[in-house]
């Protein structure tokens, strides 16, 4: 069952609740919002409100999508079908895409079937949302606005989860790799990185015996300061690697090894902070065992400034740790 609940950057998708009202009935007596979808009344009182969310808005599969100042928009995957809508207040913010593509994300990891969704002609706006999730047009079909009482031509989109997934904002690339968020739909790729005894031993809060709802919280887009990414060689995940505050942290699949990824992939992440913020200098903890990340990070500059005995959840005991700092100054070709 989809989870009920999601997070995106800067959205929190929850189930529709009572709450949600006063917002909602505001949004939708706007024929500019209500125009535009096929089976929302107009005028929209506050009993279609209540139908709706009694009777059609199931958790897991439709959401309320609330900023930091409130609801925004109402998005769901309902028979394999998006929909979708947003407040004019909160257009131009690409908040559509992004809770859009959570959604779908959540949906796919569950059932990888297709899915479809559409937006009437003349709907720029909405177009412009289903190119960039990955829809491809499938037809163009009369179909019925219950706002307008009337058929207007529809135009029918389709979207699979190869497509999905080749859709996704790719965030840095380096001669072998590509970064990106992570997302449901990579779930079970992480969670098989994340069984591996010899990869969760050297890290600090990953769980052993690993547990799937751990992976799957960590299988979306980062909400801190920073960002965390899925590393992808040839389309297929190997591993991960985040800038979180000031800490550098990865993690790889040991089918990749010695082959030098990581410090590819570490690389990237490091230019990619210096390059896009002020900070003067980044840190890294590693276990006092693992010697190939104390000379992963000795080859990217990092140094040894310190040392603890540190509590290992995957271990269950506290084990001894280096505490290293790569300042800006320091970092190889700076």
């Amino acid at each position: 069952m989809p989870r009920a609940e999601l997070h995106t950057a800067r959205l929190t998708l929850r189930p529709v609740s009572p709450e949600d009202e006063a917002a909602v009935v505001a949004a939708l007596n706007d024929i500019g919002v209500t125009g535009w979808l096929a089976v929302v009344p107009f005028p929209y009182a506050p009993a279609d409100f209540q139908q709706f969310q009694t009777d059609y808005a199931v958790p897991g599969e439709t959401y309320a999508v609330h900023d930091a100042a409130g609801l925004v928009g109402i998005v769901g995957v309902e028979d394999r079908t998006l929909g979708y809508w947003f407040a004019p207040a909160s257009h131009g913010k690409g908040y559509a895409t992004e809770a859009a593509r959570a959604a779908l994300a959540e949906h796919l990891a569950h059932d990888p079937s297709p899915v479809k969704s559409g937006h009437y002609e003349g709907n720029a706006r909405s177009a412009n949302v289903l190119r960039k999730l990955g829809f491809a047009e499938t037809g163009r079909f009369d179909k019925y606005c219950r706002a307008m009482d009337r058929d207007r031509p529809h135009v029918d989109m389709l979207i699979t989860l190869d497509d999905f997934e080749r859709a996704l904002p790719i965030e840095a690339r380096s001669a072998r790799l590509t970064y990106r968020a992570l997302q449901q739909t990579d779930r079970e790729a992480l969670h098989g990185i994340a069984s591996h005894w010899e990869v969760v031993r050297q890290l600090g809060s990953w769980p052993w015996p690993p547990e799937r709802d751990f992976t799957n919280c960590r299988a979306q887009p980062y909400r801190g300061d920073g960002f965390v990414w899925g590393v992808f060689q040839d389309g297929a995940l190997i591993g991960t690697v985040a800038v979180t505050g000031a800490e550098l942290g990865y993690m790889f699949a040991p089918s990749v090894w010695g082959q030098g990824l990581g410090f590819e992939a570490c690389r990237t992440a490091i230019g990619h902070t210096f390059a896009t913020s002020d900070r003067a200098f980044l840190e890294a903890g590693v276990w006092a065992d693992n010697m190939a990340s104390l000379n992963l990070l000795g080859k990217l500059g990092f140094r040894v400034v310190g040392g603890d005995l540190t509590w290992s959840k995957a271990r269950q005991t506290e084990a001894p740790d280096h505490l290293l700092r790569l300042d800006r100054v320091e970092r190889p070709g700076a």
